[in-house]
């Protein structure tokens, strides 16, 4: 619960800290946090150090996770659907190639010398930003000099009182119930699988199954996102493709093992469309700052309690059943936000029209 809950809580924080420093050197400090947090816990020698270090490098990235949106809003806005595909493909491959790597790596090195292989991979991405803000200091982005003046607020000037906003309510339920079943799906799919009868090393494949195919499908999602005046049928067909897998679960989880963590897959590429969505539902980076930290700040305190209590049901109950009862309730809550879910405008002319 350590990640989802510091990405969190930093998420909500992170507009504020936008607003005092901008939106670039936002990205930078998060990322140095990020650096020192995983370098640090290379030099750790006890479970108190080892865990506050997790959390200052979880802060970061926390911190990092919502400047993305308005950073594309920013740079590529443009762009938006090609440069939204290509930053949540990575971020999937983020999660994908350490399990991948993270063994034979420290099986060579050692844990302590793995574990700053990853910290370099942050600090050269605090280089590039480095040389990235530096440079348009004497040069002035393309995108701001062709941006129509109706778009040209300053990055810095955010507006406030997001929660007055429906359509970013919306959003923050769509997005934190899909988290919901992710992070379900990432703790608890090993255990479903090994539960029907297959070897541990099986179920762990099936996790890396379950995000190749979100990976993929996650090509397409963004585009068909920002194309679609009403994503509404996107949301509920990835809806109905969690029903269908989490059902294949329940009644015959040795029929179509493979079949069902396909079908899961797809349907947790919703959470590539809920994170397009926020630049959708806003048209300048200072609107994309203050949604991104709200709808992933409170959104993901919403998803924080699933994966326990997915577990403490099964615990309590000595099955599945009440597990996926838990589950059933939450794409309720899913299908209403996507049924509820239109393009009625933006963040901006919401907050306009409430002063």
């Amino acid at each position: 619960m350590l990640p989802p809950a510091c990405f969190a809580l930093f998420g909500t924080l992170t507009p504020a800290l936008i607003r005092r420093i901008g939106l670039e050197y936002t990205a930078v400090v998060a990322l140095g946090i990020t650096t020192a947090g995983v370098a640090l816990r290379g030099l750790s020698d006890g479970t108190a150090s080892l865990i506050l270090l997790s959390v200052i490098a979880l802060a970061g990235m926390g911190i990092v996770g919502v400047t993305i949106p308005p950073l594309v809003r920013e740079y590529f806005s443009d762009r938006l659907a090609m440069v939204s595909s290509v930053y949540l493909i990575a971020l999937h491959l983020g999660a994908l190639v350490p399990p991948l790597v993270i063994v034979p790596l420290t099986n060579a090195v050692g844990w302590r010398t793995a574990v700053v292989v990853w910290a370099a991979v942050a600090a050269a991405a605090v280089a590039l930003w480095l040389v990235t803000i530096r440079s348009r200091k004497h040069a002035p982005h393309p995108h701001h000099r062709n941006r129509p003046e109706a778009e040209a607020e300053p990055v810095g000037v955010l507006p406030h009182h997001a929660w007055r906003s429906p359509p970013v309510w919306n959003l923050t339920v769509l997005f934190g119930m899909t988290s919901w079943n992710v992070f379900i799906l990432f703790t608890w799919l090993p255990t479903l699988v090994t539960d029907a009868g297959y070897s541990s090393g099986f179920g762990g494949s099936m996790v890396s199954l379950l995000i190749g195919i979100s990976m993929l499908i996650g090509i397409f999602t963004p585009t068909l996102t920002i194309r679609l005046h009403n994503p509404t049928p996107l949301v509920e067909a990835c809806m109905g493709l969690y029903v269908v897998g989490y059902a294949g679960f329940a009644f015959a989880p040795r029929t179509a093992t493979v079949l069902w963590v396909i079908l899961l897959g797809a349907a947790s590429s919703l959470f590539i469309v809920a994170t397009t969505m926020i630049n959708t539902h806003s048209r300048t980076p200072a609107g994309s700052a203050v949604t991104s930290g709200f709808v992933q700040g409170i959104g993901g305190a919403i998803a924080v309690p699933g994966p326990l209590l997915f577990g403490l049901l099964h615990t309590w109950s000595g099955g599945w059943t009440a597990s996926y009862m838990l589950v059933a309730l939450s794409l309720v809550a899913l299908g209403i936000a996507g049924l509820r879910e239109r393009r009625h405008g933006t963040i901006e002319d919401d907050l306009a029209r409430s002063v």
